[in-house]
């Protein structure tokens, strides 16, 4: 009898063993199929054209994926929906979806054709030229952004019309159409400055006062107009064959007070005094009394005779008197 009570228990319990793992078993396969069809969030989505989908924003969204939230944003904008806007959502439609934290979002952008301001200041400038305007300028349009924004099947290209340029003020205004005039997404007015370009001489090194400058020492950088002080200077031959006062550096404009004619006679220094008198020419030895450049008049001292004499510096050393 003994026996047969064991036997029952352990048949038992055999049989509650059995129908646990077929419970468990069943259990791990609806939530295996559960999780299989669970909608997941997409990555950041860019729309190319029509409204925004539950589909845009989930996979596995079933039929819901159709179903229209709203208006995508605008050509180039973006929209942001976090996790509690997302929750909402996926609660409104059933969806199989729950944030996995706050901090869970997406970004919608609408596809956009982009005109930078630098694309339509050229196409400015190109007007500008076609109503005679010469020379090396630029045109800048007033205010910090005037980007044009299409949509993304549209051309970028603009056209410019009603241009009018005031030369005595440097100031412009047009209007600007895009991607054309005769199928404007975008008409803008615009209003704006032309600067007015030159090329300057630089430097192309460092030089110091004794150093003669040549054509092979110079470079060439683009200044507006309007920045040039009224010392610098701006024509090379200028600045060939003189010398720094001190220190030139490299790459900046050079003023009329940082060179001077290279020095060739020094104070207190010999000179060969040069007499011209007619077809006769006689030499002497004297003593500048003064510093001069090449056609400097300076005072120098014959040693012979001890006489002052005013003298042309005519070159190295030397200077010349004439009668």
């Amino acid at each position: 009898m003994k026996q047969t009570i064991l036997t029952s228990l352990d048949m038992a319990a055999r049989i509650s063993v059995l129908v646990l793992a077929l419970v468990l078993a069943a259990f791990i396969a609806v939530a295996g199929a559960r999780t299989a069809h669970a909608a997941s969030l997409k990555p950041d989505v860019v729309l190319d054209q029509g409204a925004l989908t539950v589909g845009h924003l989930f996979d596995n969204a079933g039929r819901n994926a159709a179903y229209i939230l709203g208006p995508g944003p605008d050509a180039g904008e973006t929209l942001t929906l976090n996790a509690s806007s997302l929750l909402r959502i996926a609660m409104a439609l059933d969806l199989d979806w729950r944030p996995d934290s706050p901090t869970d979002k997406i970004t919608v952008t609408r596809a956009a054709t982009i005109i930078p301001t630098s694309d339509v200041e050229s196409a400015l400038e190109e007007k500008l030229g076609e109503q005679g305007l010469t020379g090396n300028f630029s045109a800048y349009i007033n205010g910090t952004n005037q980007d044009i924004v299409l949509p993304a099947d549209q051309a970028a290209t603009v056209e410019i019309d009603e241009m009018r340029y005031d030369p005595r003020t440097s100031t412009f205004t047009a209007t600007v159409y895009a991607p054309s005039r005769d199928k404007s997404t975008v008409k803008l007015p615009v209003s704006g400055q032309v600067r007015q370009m030159i090329s300057v001489p630089v430097l192309k090194a460092a030089l110091r006062n004794g150093d003669l400058i040549g054509m092979n020492d110079l470079d060439f950088i683009e200044m507006y107009v309007k920045d040039i002080g009224t010392d610098v200077i701006t024509d090379a031959e200028k600045l060939v064959n003189m010398t720094p006062r001190r220190v030139a550096i490299a790459g900046q404009p050079v003023r009329s007070m940082d060179i001077q004619r290279p020095e060739l006679v020094s104070r207190g220094k010999n000179v060969t005094i040069i007499f011209k008198t007619g077809p006769m020419m006689l030499t002497a030895t004297g003593r500048a009394l003064q510093n001069g450049a090449n056609g400097d008049l300076v005072r120098v001292t014959n040693l012979a005779s001890n006489i002052q004499v005013d003298a042309v510096v005519t070159g190295s050393h030397e200077v010349t008197v004439t009668e």
